[in-house]
């Protein structure tokens, strides 16, 4: 195992602002580039690539591993930055840095070596959980894992493969088809180098109202076989691991909404600066444009503390692991559906230009309507929290999903 000494706090907090001035530079460019890619659904292949010649996509790397080890609030900012200039570039960001921001602990010693070595040298890394018959639910997958003598071979659909196009390595989860391991306690996770053999190809091209340059394409995994040393997490195990590191995906995700609505936010005050009609000399005098910006401004302001609080504070799971999951719904709750309302109000303000002229701000309301329907989904968040907060098991039934 390679150690490479840590660096000072001065230097660390150097490094800090030069990743976030290139991720402010960098989202000005992903913003010009979406006005010609968005529409055709092109891959943000050429932003990966900028993000990691500028170390973005290198910031979990481990402290004793030579990179920056970025904590979780400094990842939400990253990725909120990087929204504000192209939603498809901040989702596809987020799911490789939740990963390798949540994957720094309890993973076996040379699986950590070979996952964050290949990081820093500039591997981007996907992790498609959603499963063709189990949906977003990640602890019940229908792809299985048949257990073989050198280790097990995989089988099923994934969809929203995030990604894929610009990916290195896959995470992948899987049921183990042992008889002696019940759902979900069957769950398990693996870390893959994206085949050449044919053995995960695309299914079906991805083509999203929403985030369409994501690449989001369902993939088809047939006789993928896969060593023992490439699972993550100890078999029985890994759903606890996995609910563990939900603060991640949660405020990860919560992250690109947020950015997305402060970009909204700011266009439409820009839009209505100097505009006039027949009747108004000046837009911003009218009382409902004045009230109309004061919300959003409210509402971010509201958005911004609340996520910054729990990405800060709220990472530790402690022992009530299910009172934890159940925390970390709120804010992926809260501003998901907050992140629309903003949206829907500049919209409101532009006025019926922001459809006409097919520019930034429908792009991000295209967008930002995808935020309550990843997972957690909004039923879901809401029986986690509700159960939660009434002292009830959130497996209990009568369930809502």
């Amino acid at each position: 195992m390679t150690v490479t000494a840590l660096p000072s706090a001065a230097a660390r907090t150097e490094q800090w602002q030069c990743l976030r001035e290139r991720a402010q530079d960098l989202a000005a460019t992903f913003e010009a580039r979406g006005a010609d890619g968005y529409e055709t659904g092109r891959f943000v292949a050429d932003n990966i690539r900028d993000l990691t010649a500028a170390g973005i996509t290198a910031m979990n790397v481990p402290a004793d591993l030579g990179g920056f080890d970025g904590s979780l609030a400094e990842t939400v900012e990253i990725i909120k930055t990087v929204a504000t200039g192209c939603g498809s570039t901040a989702f596809t960001l987020a799911i490789h840095l939740i990963l390798t921001g949540s994957l720094r602990q309890d993973i076996d010693a040379k699986v950590r070596e070979r996952l964050y070595t290949a990081v820093r040298d500039g591997a981007f890394v996907i992790g498609p959980f959603t499963d063709e018959g189990s949906g977003s639910n990640w602890a019940m997958p229908s792809t299985v894992a048949r257990r073989v003598d050198d280790g097990f071979v995989l089988e099923g659909v994934k969809h929203f493969s995030t990604g894929f196009d610009a990916a290195t390595h896959l995470v992948l989860t899987a049921g183990l088809t042992d008889e002696h391991l019940e759902p979900p306690f069957n769950l398990a996770v693996f870390l893959v180098d994206k085949p050449t053999d044919g053995s995960v190809a695309v299914a079906r091209p991805w083509a999203g109202f929403a985030m369409p340059m994501t690449g989001s394409h369902s993939l088809r995994i047939a006789d993928l076989a896969v060593s023992a040393d490439d699972m993550l997490f100890p078999e029985g195990l890994t759903p606890l691991f996995f609910m563990s590191r939900q603060q991640w995906g949660h405020y990860g995700f919560s992250a690109v909404f947020l950015g997305l609505a402060e970009r909204a936010y700011t266009l439409a005050v820009e839009a209505t600066r100097g505009r006039r009609n027949t009747a108004v000399k000046d837009l911003r005098l009218m009382p409902g444009v004045q009230f109309a910006v004061a919300q959003m401004r409210s509402a971010l302001g509201t958005m911004n503390a609340l996520l910054t609080e729990y990405a800060e504070r709220h990472i530790d799971p402690g022992e009530d692991l299910t009172r934890f999951v159940a925390d970390t719904c709120v804010p992926k709750y809260f501003v998901t559906n907050e992140a629309v309302r903003v949206v829907t109000l500049a919209m409101q303000v532009v006025g019926g230009s922001a459809i006409r002229e097919r520019g930034r701000l429908s792009q991000i309301w295209r967008d930002v309507t995808a935020g309550p329907l990843l997972p957690f989904t909004n039923d879901l968040a809401r029986e986690f929290i509700g159960k939660a907060a009434l002292g009830i098991d959130p497996i209990a039934t009568p369930r809502w999903l």
